[in-house]
């Protein structure tokens, strides 16, 4: 249910411009999303202002400063102060007196997480553990990012396209009878396609498919030996 309403959302508010709040902003930014950006330090806020919708110095532990920037127009709030355990907590409180519908807040550990959660926050993340796990499941199997398992006999799965499919449309290698999967997304240099069976794979493309965890083991097994795991692992583990 939580991540039915987040992708739901068109406008945020990223209050800290660290590593991961900057990284956070310009993604929300590059996927058209509406994104006021919130900073006290003036080198952060230049390095995101060419590419966020509206980016601004300001004290994020004020609150007639928050309102006087219209935080309480915006749909989502993201609080990613980390090092500041005080400024965290007053920018969530604010953020929720201020109207805002829905709060996400970083946290460091799960005292803050605790703390967060009682001045408002409705959901808090673990950047540091998450890419953890991203990074050890990148590990165990480099060449397939798991989006979304619907059955234990069902999944989607993002991957690489393999070399012997590259130049051939997606009837000629016949995925579904074939494979026993389909492709629902191609990804190519930025650009989103939706396949139809005359659509021509290339070396490069990143597909989503869908299928048994079986049958799309046997399609990633046809990329492994063709991937430079150094490149994966840096895919994996830059920030989100």
């Amino acid at each position: 249910m939580e991540n039915l309403r987040i992708n739901g959302f068109n406008d945020y508010v990223v209050i800290g411009l660290g590593k991961f709040g900057k990284s956070l902003a310009m993604n929300l930014a590059e996927e058209g999303k509406k994104v006021l950006a919130i900073d006290n330090n003036a080198q952060n806020i230049e390095e995101v202002q060419e590419f966020v919708t509206h980016a601004v110095v300001a004290d994020v532990t004020k609150k007639d400063v928050l309102h006087s920037l219209g935080v309480q127009n915006f749909d989502c709030a993201m609080i990613c102060i980390g090092s500041d355990l005080t400024s965290s907590m007053l920018a969530t409180l604010i953020a929720k007196e201020l109207g805002v519908p829905y709060i996400i807040a970083k946290a460091q550990n799960e005292q803050h997480k605790d703390l967060l959660e009682k001045v408002g926050a409705d959901l808090v993340l673990f950047p540091e553990v998450y890419m953890s796990k991203k990074l050890a499941s990148t590990l165990s199997d480099p060449f397939s990012n798991d989006i979304i398992s619907i059955t234990d006999n069902y999944k989607i799965v993002e991957t690489r396209c393999p070399q012997s499919w590259a130049d051939k449309t997606i009837i000629d290698v016949n995925v579904r009878k074939k494979y026993g999967i389909n492709i629902v997304v191609i990804k190519r240099d930025g650009v989103t396609i939706e396949p139809v069976p005359e659509t021509v794979l290339e070396k490069g493309d990143t597909l989503i498919i869908s299928g048994s965890p079986k049958n799309i083991e046997t399609v990633v097994n046809k990329v492994n030996d063709l991937i430079d795991l150094k490149d994966i692992l840096n895919e994996a583990t830059s920030e989100e």
